[in-house]
């Protein structure tokens, strides 16, 4: 399937593919912890060393391959490199796990690089250091998008971007615990670990996550969101945090829309990080509700960047809560209120019911 953004795809795929074999390692190893006992309470080093690995092994196959490009990313390097024992011990954990995942993906190494010692490791960190703006090229990257989710064994993300003059072209989502078909939060089956892109114009694409290598758009499953209008028959995405988003305000929301009381638990699913853009992408959600907690916060770009572009190839929209597009322009952050996606058929009476509530 020709497009302009071929080998842009492959090397975020192979970068987010092996990231996510490195993330999906230490989430089940601490899914193991909890169930011996043995895990620390409040522990983060398995996010931490997740976060920077990740960002590294992403980072430098994007540097390796074009050079001119800036990253955006959520990390730097500054507190590893600190003369002390832990950012020893959680540096030489990072070479460690990188080193692991690296010999497990030979055949993915000639495209997409290795990183050899913490040096380098450091460098690769520290290349997400770009601003972003509304002229040029760049990439946003959240290493490990939903970082309790992670924590949990749950739902989480790793999420790579392209963005060229403020607009989302290109956005690979690797989710590494998510089954491949959804019904509600307790009705899941199918293949564990998927892969979720999406390029301008071309559509967005569906593919197991843990398949070895490159596999070509024409050969994975192109996605399609669902154009329901029936409220019995729709489905809402929200987050698991009730610090994120704004639970009741979102209840109320559903009411105005003629969800029904006694059904629309079954019809809510909650989920940590950009696997809600995923399911909605791939029709088994309709609407995505992130309310803002408060009149300061702004969403970062990473949080968000590659979930747009696989809605809107996949049918759908995207906007703030007045319905207004989400602009990656700004900056690292997004100069507007909230997050709603849903179909064409039913996003225009979502916002008007967003706009009623609020």
């Amino acid at each position: 399937m020709a497009h302009p953004y071929s080998r842009e795809l492959e090397i975020a795929t192979l970068a987010v593919k092996r990231a996510s074999v490195l993330t999906k390692k230490l989430s089940d190893s601490i899914a193991s912890t909890q169930n011996d006992g043995t895990q620390t309470k409040d522990d983060k080093s398995p996010v931490t060393v997740g976060d920077y690995a990740a960002q590294a092994i992403i980072n430098h196959a994007i540097k390796l391959n074009f050079p001119n490009d800036e990253i955006v990313g959520e990390e730097d390097s500054d507190s590893l490199k600190e003369d002390s024992a832990e950012a020893s011990r959680l540096s030489k954990k990072i070479l460690e796990i990188i080193k692991d995942v690296q010999q497990e993906g030979d055949a993915a190494s000639s495209k997409i690089g290795v990183l050899k010692d913490l040096q380098t490791i450091y460098t690769s960190i520290d290349l997400g250091n770009s601003q972003g703006g509304a002229k040029g090229r760049f990439w946003a990257l959240d290493p490990i998008d939903g970082t309790k989710g992670f924590l949990r064994g749950d739902q989480f993300a790793v999420c790579l971007a392209l963005i060229e003059d403020g607009k989302v072209v290109l956005g690979v989502i690797g989710c590494p615990n998510l089954p491949e078909t959804i019904v509600s939060n307790d009705e899941t089956s199918g293949t564990v670990g998927g892969l979720y892109s999406a390029v301008k114009g071309v559509g967005s694409f569906y593919s197991e996550l843990f398949t070895p290598g490159f596999v070509p758009l024409s050969s994975q499953q192109r996605i399609q969101m669902n154009q329901n209008t029936d409220v019995d028959q729709l489905k809402v995405a929200e987050g698991v945090e009730k610090g994120h988003s704004s639970h009741s305000t979102q209840s109320r929301i559903k009411a105005l829309l003629g969800f029904n009381d006694q059904t629309v638990a079954k019809q809510t699913i909650n989920l940590d990080s950009q696997v809600k853009y995923c399911i909605l992408a791939k029709g088994q959600a309709d609407v995505y509700l992130r309310l803002p907690i408060s009149d300061t916060y702004r969403e970062k770009i990473w949080d968000h960047a590659a979930g747009n572009i696989l809605i809107y190839e996949s049918g759908g929209q995207v906007g703030d809560i007045h319905g207004e597009e989400l602009n990656f322009g700004n900056g690292r952050y997004l100069n507007s209120k909230g997050v709603i996606a849903g179909s064409k058929a039913i996003f225009d009476k979502v916002i008007k019911s967003v706009q009623e509530v609020l």
